[in-house]
């Protein structure tokens, strides 16, 4: 009986055995949704759960998490084919328009026209209100946020990763589609000139980007802020913003006119110049820019952090 029972303690007290490093159950924080810490199995290493999840490996773990949801989704087909789009006119300029657009009319022009008109005033701050605005408020809708919240996990690290998730989704999504169309257009009457316009496609890339980070980041807020933010966004866009079109000092208070103003395409024809009268200094945009990029994301995250949410049954 004395043997039986000293076996049985020895068993109970056995050294658990040491996981090699780097082990696919150390990285688990929250994937497929499930608990990444949770009880302790028998004979299994104790982990300290009062403790939160450190930040850059719990946003990394959301990052994934939230990547995986946009790229496969409804949204980001619909969001492909409207970024797109430019790259289809590209391909039906060269094969049918080129010859009956009049010499005047550049393929430069044309591209110009493409960044500034369509994805920087319209598809690209759409695709910004679409993916940022739903970063929580989706989860809020879909009654999962529970799921984020019950983990060990900060909620500035949920708000980084699911942001840093929106800008990787929608840089994928836009500069390809940008960088296509270029080439597509500039090389449908020879290859004179294209050297010299690679730098300004660089640019308008960089300004692409920073128009996905300026617009995400404020739609963010948005979402953290109301529970149904797509209509306030699409007023913005279409009302507030038009104010970068007038004369005097209220066009500073818009983003439009900071990215326009950063971006070197100017129509040439009389009427249409006017809207571009206005050309902020590049150093003044950028400031702006980042300013309102990392104010935003801030207070987003300050009041995801302590607002409470509760889950309607």
């Amino acid at each position: 009986m004395a043997d039986g029972a000293d076996r049985q303690a020895r068993r109970a007290l056995r050294q658990p055995r040491r996981r090699r490093r780097g082990s696919r159950g150390e990285r688990d924080v929250l994937a497929r949704r499930e608990p990444g810490i949770g009880l302790p199995l028998p004979g299994g290493r104790m982990r300290d759960t009062s403790r939160p999840v450190p930040f850059a490996r719990a946003s990394r773990a959301v990052f994934d998490l939230a990547l995986e949801g946009m790229v496969w989704s409804r949204r980001s087909l619909l969001m492909a084919v409207l970024l797109g789009l430019p790259i289809v006119f590209a391909i039906v300029y060269r094969v049918v328009l080129a010859a009956h657009i009049p010499p005047r009319v550049t393929p430069f022009d044309l591209y110009g026209a493409v960044v500034v008109f369509y994805y920087l005033r319209n598809v690209l701050p759409l695709a910004a209100l679409f993916y940022a605005s739903a970063l929580i408020a989706d989860e809020v809708e879909g009654k999962t946020l529970t799921y984020l919240l019950t983990r060990p996990v900060r909620r500035e690290a949920i708000l980084a990763g699911k942001f840093a998730a929106y800008v990787a989704t929608t840089l994928s999504l836009a500069l390809p589609a940008v960088v296509v169309t270029f080439f597509i257009l500039l090389t449908s009457r020879g290859r004179v000139g294209l050297g010299g316009a690679v730098p300004d496609l660089l640019r308008d890339l960089g300004v692409l980007a920073l128009a996905l980070l300026a617009y995400g980041a404020l739609f963010t807020l948005l979402g953290v802020l109301l529970k149904r933010p797509v209509i306030p966004g699409l007023l913005f866009l279409f009302v507030w913003e038009l104010i970068a079109n007038l004369p005097g000092y209220l066009p500073r208070f818009t983003l439009t006119a900071y990215l326009r103003s950063l971006v070197r395409h100017r129509p040439a024809e009389e009427g249409i110049s006017e809207i571009f009268g206005q050309v902020l200094p590049a150093a003044l945009c950028l400031e702006v820019l980042a300013g309102a990029i990392i104010v935003c994301l801030a207070a987003a995250a300050w009041i995801f952090s302590t607002r409470e949410y509760v889950m309607d049954q």
